[in-house]
Formats: C-alpha cells, sequence, structure tokens
C-alpha cells in the first residue's frame, strides 16, 4: 500500500510546486511616450503643467492592470514618471538605454525643464538599466522601439502572461520622425494590445 502512496504524494508535491514556481504572472507593459515640452517648444505635446495629471492617470492604469514588469528607457516625461509609478506600486523595471547612462542624461533627461535629472540618477540605484548596441541618433530610437517591444513579449512569453504597450502621448503624429508614432505602429504591427494615455 505504502508503494502507491509515495509515489502519489510526490507527484501532488512536485505537481504544486510546479504550479507555485509557474503561476500565471501580471501583465508585462511596455512603456513610450513623449518627453515634457521644452520651453521654447511651438507645439504642445507635454506641457510641464500637466505633470501630476499625467502621472495620476499612469497611476490609475497600474492599479487596474496590475503589471508584474514594466519595460521602457528612461528619457524625461512619461518614461520617468511611468518607471517611478513603478517603483511606488513594487512593480519589477526593466530599462533600456541606447546610449551610456551619462550621454543619455545629457541628451534626453536634464535638457529639460524640471528634477528629471534627479529622478534618473535615483533609478540607476534602483534597478539595472541595460545599454544596447545600436546606432546612434534617430536610427538608434527606432531601434531601441524595437528592442523594447521584443524585450516585452519575450519575457510575456517567458511568464506565460501577455504583453501590452501602453503609449502616454499627444494622440498627434508630428511626422515621419515621430519616434512615439513609430513605437505605437510596431506594437500594432506585432498585433500588441495597446493602451493609450494622453498628455493633455
Amino acid at each position: 500500500m505504502s508503494d502507491v502512496l509515495v509515489p502519489r504524494r510526490q507527484f501532488l508535491f512536485s505537481a504544486a510546486g510546479f504550479w507555485l514556481l509557474h503561476k500565471p504572472a501580471g501583465p508585462v507593459l511596455v512603456q513610450a511616450g513623449r518627453r515634457v515640452d521644452a520651453p521654447n517648444a511651438t507645439v504642445a505635446r507635454f506641457p510641464a503643467v500637466n505633470i501630476d495629471l499625467v502621472r495620476g492617470r499612469i497611476r490609475k492604469y497600474f492599479e487596474a492592470a496590475k503589471p508584474d514588469f514594466l519595460v521602457s528607457s528612461a528619457a524625461c516625461g512619461t518614461d520617468l514618471l511611468s518607471l517611478e509609478v513603478a517603483g511606488d506600486l513594487k512593480v519589477n523595471r526593466v530599462v533600456l538605454l541606447p546610449t551610456d547612462p551619462k550621454i543619455f542624461r545629457n541628451s534626453s533627461v536634464v535638457d529639460r525643464p524640471g528634477n528629471w535629472g534627479e529622478m534618473f540618477d535615483r533609478l540607476l540605484k534602483e534597478v539595472n538599466v541595460e545599454i544596447l548596441d545600436v546606432p546612434e541618433g534617430q536610427t538608434g530610437y527606432l531601434e531601441t522601439n524595437v528592442r523594447l517591444l521584443e524585450r516585452a513579449q519575450t519575457m510575456a512569453n517567458s511568464y506565460n502572461t501577455d504583453a501590452r504597450a501602453l503609449v502616454v502621448w499627444d494622440k498627434k503624429l508630428r511626422g515621419p520622425d515621430d519616434v512615439t508614432g513609430h513605437f505605437l505602429a510596431q506594437a500594432r504591427l506585432r498585433k500588441m494590445p495597446v493602451v493609450e494615455i494622453s498628455t493633455f
């Protein structure tokens, strides 16, 4: 009798252990969006006066979606706001940068008014940052979009969950060189669910 029961108990224990290790996870969010406007911006896309409003909208979405992971870059504006909210809610964060952090900080973080530099520096102490091997300039930013989406999808597959794109922007293309527009198009090309949050 015991010869029958022991293997059965081991099987049940193994099955329960497998479920605990591989239980369904919350979604993997991959985010991109507008940087906060420069003081001399001729077209408003993310006015600085809307920072708290946008932060609140991002938080509301995170609380509803209950993600386990956020994949993002770390430019001033919607990137850092999303990463900040994710940190507050104990969401795991994966940060991909197209260049060395010092270079990125100068070109995409502290060139706009606000305390973005402090947020960026704090972030680098809290999470692991991966520096991508991509070309400089516009080509590199577009390639970063692709890498962000690929990373989120790979993670979602690994955790048996879904990847969702979060686009925080003014919902208006600024032209063929719109990096945020490219991210949105690439997400849709991959048939990834997309949620858009307005910066107005």
